[in-house]
């Protein structure tokens, strides 16, 4: 009988890789007022779990650089 092996697809999060709200305000030097009007909006990636958001840090970084790209 053989093995099979499973390879998650995703690499696992890291208490790193996973952000709170207060978390991404220091990281971007904004108001979590602010940080929690963009995640709203969908101007930063984020996820809503019950009332809480999470924010992955790649997805922010790579948010924060295309909006330098684009001008914003």
């Amino acid at each position: 009988m053989s093995a099979h092996t499973h390879i998650p697809s995703h690499p696992r999060l890291t208490r790193e890789d996973v952000l709170d709200c207060r978390q991404v305000a220091d990281l971007l030097h904004m108001p979590i007022s602010t940080v929690l009007e963009y995640a709203r909006r969908g101007l930063l990636p984020a996820r809503k779990l019950g009332r809480r958001w999470i924010f992955l840090r790649d997805e922010v970084e790579a948010a924060v650089r295309s909006a330098r790209a684009g001008g914003a």
